[in-house]
């Protein structure tokens, strides 16, 4: 059973992949129903979910892939080694990636990005060194040291973010980009210039936020290790229903915790606050164990087939479209951008704002999947 391939892991990774080039390009940011927008703050829709569940499987395959090598310690310092390697190159890739394409319109045309404006963190950058730090402490600790680990960030974290430092910044965790210590390290680190935009400080917000920032990190670190810890239950040499079950008592359990948890600590992808990360694993676990389930044990594999396809080149996939998305806006076609001018006509033949916006994404989908099985089918698999 532990040799047997999991097709639901597969299933789920290219599920989240096609997911988060869904609610990524949007004819409109206007126009969306609620479950494929983003929290104006507090709270947590279905998409709030798509990047820890990403960062979850993450953790999942660090486990996956490393399980049978960790038990020599001989093997250590090389795989320390190929971990800080491959979490270097997704950070640049990243880094890259929210930069393109270089070029920026001034008034007397158009010039090089100048690198003290390079945004520096973003999503490739995050996982990236999550990454690292979760693959380093999966080599170097068993399952309850880690278990010990994620209790102590999420707990530590919460801390953290009730510090307040007179003359610096006051605890305004409810305020969107408001003045505390994620906001306020990430000014410091990085400088407004480094950041992801900058919000209206006379509508009393700070100049300079980071959705991706450093110190809010530190607990997807733990998100990570959760999906490290539940790959470790997966790869054990047990009954697969035992496994489901496993999966689903634990995510029921970290479930209920993080909804009371919410009360007073609330869920926030911008902060990625700790009852955010308990309540996305605990829907992570849950919905891995059901797939498994349906895919592996009832053996409904066909269903996984087109996102098995999304997730065998997942980098690529996010990489391309997200390439794409950022030419499309940078591109003009007479006084408005490429993008905008396909998403209008997208609405002149869909009169209905909200059903015309999520039609132009899964319209944009449609290259992507077509080239990704292309390669597929070629069995062309690029690895990081």
């Amino acid at each position: 059973m532990t040799n047997q391939r999991i097709v639901s892991i597969d299933f789920l990774r290219g599920l989240t992949i096609a997911l988060m080039i869904l609610v990524n390009n949007p004819g409109n940011w206007g126009d969306l129903f609620t479950p494929f927008s983003h929290a104006h703050w507090e709270g947590a829709t279905s998409t709030d979910l798509i990047f820890p569940f990403f960062i979850f499987i993450v953790g999942a395959s660090i486990a996956f892939s490393m399980l049978s090598k960790v038990s020599d310690s001989a093997n250590h310092s090389r795989l320390i080694l190929k971990v800080i390697k491959r979490g270097i190159i997704i950070f640049l890739l990243g880094l890259l990636k929210d930069n393109f394409p270089f070029i920026i319109d001034t008034a007397e045309g158009y010039a090089f990005k100048p690198f003290d404006s390079w945004r520096i963190m973003g999503v490739l950058q995050r996982i990236g060194l999550v990454y690292v730090f979760a693959g380093i402490i999966f080599i170097k600790t068993n399952w309850k040291q880690q278990v010990g680990i994620i209790a102590s960030i999420l707990l530590g974290y919460w801390a953290l973010l009730n510090i307040e430092i007179e003359g610096a910044y006051v605890l305004e965790l409810g305020k969107y980009a408001g003045g505390n210590i994620v906001t306020y390290f990430d000014n410091i680190i990085l400088g407004d210039n480094h950041m992801w935009k900058s919000v209206n400080i006379n509508e009393g917000y700070v100049l300079g936020w980071e959705p991706e920032g450093l110190l809010s990190t530190i607990p997807a670190i733990a998100t990570c290790l959760l999906g490290v810890l539940a790959g470790t239950w997966i790869k054990k040499d047990l009954e697969l229903l035992e496994k489901i079950v496993g999966l689903f008592a634990v995510g029921a359990l970290l479930t209920a915790i993080s909804l009371l948890w919410n009360l007073v600590f609330p869920f926030n992808k911008g902060l990625w606050s700790s009852s955010y990360v308990l309540y996305a694993g605990g829907i992570a676990l849950m919905s891995t164990g059901f797939c498994m389930w349906l895919m592996d044990f009832k053996g409904y594999s066909k269903l996984a087939k087109p996102f098995v396809i999304f997730g065998s080149n997942a980098t690529v996939a996010y990489l391309m479209a997200e390439l794409c998305s950022s030419l499309s806006w940078f591109i003009q076609v007479g006084n408005q951008s490429l993008n905008q001018y396909l998403a209008g006509g997208i609405n002149s033949f869909i009169p209905h704002a909200k059903i015309a916006s999520h039609t132009y994404a899964l319209l944009w989908l449609i290259p992507f999947f077509l080239i990704l099985r292309w390669m597929y089918n070629r069995k062309i698999f690029v690895k990081v």
